[in-house]
């Protein structure tokens, strides 16, 4: 009897083993994000105003990439004026802590301000958030908006509690009004605000930005959100090329539905970039932002010369003229280098779609739910009854085995 009972105990333990849950995905080596180190926590702000000193005004340095080199080039680790050699200095009017200008076709940074400084991003990282969830989310897909979406603080796309909208108009409202409210209403119809938040580190990750480090799919702060005018202009560049990102920012104006569970009716969604967008000659895009950590924000693109050029601005003030008016004068600035002049340095390249996988940021949308999709899923539990049964045949021959010796 003694080993009979072993037998059972060793049929037991092994019963255990091929029961328990299986481990829970991880991203494959061609999605996961690289490992980079967090920016350190900023301090919690010490009065509601004005305070861009109220965040750590002095975050840990970006520009290095996971292989230990400058990212985009030695030049723009300076935290002061990129400039190239014998350039004059930019317009006077431009207030932003750092800035930066590309040529968004051939990738040449043309000019910077402390490119890589890590600066809370505000709304500008809706464009993230875009880029990450529009391959996930059909356009004409219905989303009923939670409470704690329809009241999340700040800017309102007007969004109501249990009413009914198509992904196309959530990302109006995100886009043209900056509606933070559609911002969790379309990470929450993505799986949920944590796994939302996860894709889009891994999207910076991909793109090469390095810099960027996301807490909220919104842009409100979180203390230690960060990113860089350098990888914003990597996000800007991804961005340009989804043409549903384009029919969204591009729209003057939009109007949500009415909501007949509450009694609300329509809403009209006015641009708040149709400025830029209608008295800027060659104006393709653009987004605003605005925080009392991160003060005011703003990307763009616009066409001149047979080139797309992209700008940037954080930390910066709508004084002695507005964010769109110095961006323009700063592209203007750039644009009319001379030919030849030399770059002071390059924008990453993204990194590829995994082979197999048409889709990088639906593969990496599947491992932040936890498993590989349907079919893997199926496949495993397959696999998992058949061990089962293996294991219980291999317990029974070791019980009948001890009995008969007994």
């Amino acid at each position: 009897m003694r080993y009979r009972g072993m037998s059972g105990a060793l049929a037991a333990l092994l019963l255990t083993g091929a029961l328990a849950p299986a481990a829970t995905a991880v991203p494959t080596p061609s999605t996961a994000p690289t490992t980079h180190a967090v920016p350190p926590s900023a301090p919690t702000p010490t009065d509601s105003g004005n305070s861009p000193a109220a965040p750590d005004p002095h975050p840990g340095r970006g520009g290095i990439g996971p292989d230990g080199k400058p990212v985009g080039g030695a030049a723009l680790l300076g935290r002061r004026l990129v400039l190239p050699r014998g350039m004059s200095r930019p317009p006077a009017a431009v207030t932003a802590r750092a800035w930066i200008v590309v040529d968004l076709d051939d990738g040449r940074v043309l000019a910077a301000r402390d490119p890589h400084g890590r600066y809370q991003p505000a709304s500008i990282q809706k464009l993230l958030t875009t880029i990450t969830l529009l391959p996930l989310l059909p356009g004409t897909r219905r989303v009923v908006v939670s409470r704690r979406a329809a009241d999340t603080e700040g800017s309102h796309a007007g969004l109501v509690p249990g009413g009914t909208y198509t992904v196309d108009q959530l990302f109006r409202g995100l886009l043209l009004v900056s509606g933070n409210d559609a911002a969790e209403a379309l990470a929450e119809a993505a799986g949920g605000r944590a796994k939302t938040v996860a894709l889009m580190n891994a999207s910076a990750q991909r793109l090469g930005g390095y810099d960027t480090y996301v807490q909220t799919p919104s842009g409100l702060d979180g203390w230690q959100q960060l990113t860089s005018a350098y990888d914003m202009a990597l996000v800007l560049r991804a961005a340009l090329a989804q043409p549903r990102f384009l029919a969204y920012d591009r729209a003057l104006r939009a109007t949500l539905p009415a909501q007949p569970v509450n009694g609300f009716g329509p809403v009209e969604l006015d641009n708040q970039n149709a400025y830029f967008l209608t008295k800027v000659k060659g104006a393709l895009v653009a987004k605003t932002g605005f925080t009392d950590a991160a003060q005011h924000t703003f990307v763009g693109a616009l066409q001149r010369g047979g080139h797309r050029y992209g700008v940037v601005l954080l930390r910066a003030q709508r004084w002695p003229e507005d964010q769109w008016q110095q961006a323009t004068k700063l592209v203007a600035w750039a644009a009319a280098f001379p030919a030849g002049t030399a770059p002071v340095g390059t924008l990453n390249t993204p990194r590829p779609v995994p082979v197999g996988d048409t889709n990088s940021a639906k593969t990496t949308f599947r491992h932040a739910l936890g498993g590989a999709g349907a079919a893997g899923t199926g496949g495993s539990s397959t696999l998992q009854l058949l061990g089962v049964i293996a294991l219980l045949a291999i317990a029974v021959a070791f019980s009948w085995r001890y009995v008969r010796l007994r």
